[in-house]
C-alpha cells in the first residue's frame, strides 16, 4: 500500500517557461539537479539520471532511471522514479515511485511549483527519508538555478 508521499510547494522569482525548462532540459537540468542525465522531453520518452558521490554527500554513484509519464507545458511533467538495483536503504531493491511537478504562474515573473513524490510505503521508512532530504537541498538549487537564469534574460 502506498501511503506516504514527499510534497514540497515553492514559489520561484521566475517566469513558469524558464522553470519548465529547468525541469525538462538536459542542459538545464545538469545545472540543479543530477550531475550527468539524458531527459526526453514528450510522453513515453525516457529519462536517466546520475549523481555522482564526489559531488554529493553519499558514499556511491547514484542512478535513477524512469519514463515521462505525463508533460503538459508550462503547467505538469509527470514520471516515474527508479533507482539502480545498487540502492538499498530499506535493505532491498527500492521499488519504482512517481514524481509530478506541477506549476502556476503566479504573477509575471513568479512561479508556484508543487512537487509530489508518491509511492511510498512504510516499509520504505530510510528511502522517504533520504529522498525528503534530497528533494530539500534539489528544491532550493531548482529555486536559485532559476532566479538566476530569469535574471539573465532580463
Amino acid at each position: 500500500m502506498s501511503d506516504l508521499e514527499i510534497r514540497k510547494i515553492v514559489e520561484i522569482n521566475a517566469p513558469v517557461h524558464v522553470v519548465f525548462k529547468a525541469l525538462t532540459d538536459p542542459e538545464d537540468l545538469t545545472q540543479w539537479f543530477p550531475d550527468n542525465g539524458t531527459f526526453e522531453a514528450k510522453v513515453g520518452g525516457k529519462m536517466q539520471f546520475t549523481f555522482l558521490a564526489g559531488r554529493h554527500d553519499m558514499d556511491k554513484d547514484h542512478h535513477l532511471n524512469g519514463e515521462i509519464l505525463e508533460l503538459v507545458p508550462y503547467k505538469k511533467l509527470v514520471y516515474t522514479f527508479i533507482p539502480d538495483d545498487k540502492y538499498r536503504p530499506d535493505g532491498k531493491s527500492a521499488p519504482p515511485t512517481k514524481v509530478t511537478w506541477s506549476l502556476e504562474e503566479i504573477g509575471k515573473n513568479k512561479t508556484k511549483v508543487t512537487l509530489v513524490h508518491s509511492g511510498f510505503t512504510q516499509e520504505m521508512a530510510k528511502h522517504y527519508k533520504e529522498t525528503s532530504e534530497g528533494w530539500n537541498y534539489f528544491a532550493a538549487r531548482l529555486i536559485e538555478y532559476c532566479k538566476k537564469k530569469a535574471s539573465l534574460s532580463v
